[in-house]
């Protein structure tokens, strides 16, 4: 069994961010030397030079804040990524995944900024001093000769990696509770009717001219909506819409539902469903919750990677092709039966929020730091 010695992590490790590196400048330079942003899965790109030859730990500062990577050669890293750099031969002798497996979960810890939700994008921050503050004392397994034990190190790895593997299933799991569409089409004796979309709603995007330079001149309590499906995008001094809508995310998180009250406007990262002159008793939230299953379905572009981030678009057009039909509760004689809707939407809203809960709870078990 190994004793444990402390080392200081302030006292080993000098930060130091990378620099800006464009996409132009690697279409113009290209190369074999890899240069590392803050995806996760790929090199940002390759490039004729190169900032750092040797093996070294790297973090992404911005995007999916304190995420640690383990890389050796020469590389580039941008201005969103830092790097660890050993300020003594002591931390040499310890084995670099076993101090990515560690400090990775710390990193992650200390990050600032608007979180991913439910799987959702993430823009958080891990700067320097954040991680500065935390003051982190690593334990390292040493024999019996006061050495750094790298085959313990090796088998705590390892547990790590086992551990990581079985966060990994529960954000499969976690992916699949959210995307999972439940469909009340036997509900008390209901008989449904299925129209499209484009008979009772006709999509529009957004308003492009809403930047965020228009914003600073126009400053007031109109909420401003874009892609983002958690909250405002800011508040301006105009409206573009008064009244109850249902508005989709355009870009990024494309497909995702909201639905509003009242005043507002839309970025042209963001369009409305206006309601056409068949619309007639026809429950609005009741329609977010079958409608949103089949704007997802119906996205284009990159998925995201077990709750990593998303870009995906359904813009308006993509919307008007659309063949999927909306099952809408009818009465005998055929009319919309509003009362059933408002029963359907009442339980579908305690069905997403079960989802909700168990997707927080699955979400707070891969949170755990195993020290």
């Amino acid at each position: 069994m190994s004793n444990i010695k402390y080392i200081n992590f302030n006292d080993s490790f000098k930060l130091v961010r990378g620099k800006i590196i464009s996409k132009e400048y690697v279409d113009t330079h290209k190369g074999t030397y890899p240069v590392y942003s803050t995806q996760l899965d790929a090199p940002f790109g390759y490039i004729d030079s190169y900032m750092y030859d040797g093996d070294y730990l790297i973090w992404n500062t911005d995007g999916l804040g304190g995420f640690i990577r383990h890389v050796s050669g020469k590389f580039s890293i941008t201005n969103i990524v830092g790097i660890l750099i050993p300020l003594n031969d002591e931390i040499l002798t310890v084995d670099n995944e076993f101090l990515r497996w560690y400090l990775q979960p710390l990193f992650r810890r200390c990050r600032k900024g608007r979180e991913a939700e439910l799987g959702k994008n993430e823009y958080t921050k891990v700067n320097s001093t954040m991680i500065e503050r935390l003051n982190i004392q690593i334990p390292i397994p040493i024999n019996e000769n006061d050495d750094f034990d790298l085959e313990q190190q090796n088998k705590i790895t390892n547990i790590y990696k086992q551990i990581d593997f079985k966060k990994i299933k529960l954000l499969e799991k976690k992916k699949q509770l959210e995307e999972t569409v439940v469909l009340l089409l036997s509900y008390n004796d209901c008989q449904f009717k299925h129209v499209k979309v484009t008979k009772l709603f006709s999509p529009h995007n957004g308003n492009s001219i809403y930047t965020k330079e228009y914003c600073k001149s126009h400053k007031g309590t109109i909420p401003l909506y874009s892609g983002n499906t958690e909250s405002t995008f800011d508040m301006i001094d105009i409206y573009d819409y008064d009244g109850e809508y249902l508005t989709w995310a355009k870009d990024g998180l494309a497909g995702y539902m909201m639905l509003h009250h009242g005043k507002f406007s839309l970025t042209g990262h963001r369009g409305i469903l206006l309601p056409t002159a068949n619309c007639q008793n026809i429950n609005l939230s009741y329609m977010k919750f079958v409608l949103e299953p089949i704007f997802r379905a119906n996205k284009k572009g990159r998925e995201g990677d077990l709750g990593k981030n998303e870009y995906t678009t359904l813009n308006s057009d993509m919307i008007k092709k659309m063949k999927d039909t909306i099952p809408i509760p009818v009465k005998e004689d055929g009319s919309f039966d509003l009362d059933k809707q408002n029963e359907l939407a009442l339980k579908y809203e305690q069905i997403e929020k079960i989802k909700k809960w168990l997707s927080e709870r699955i979400a707070e078990l891969t949170e755990i730091i195993v020290s």
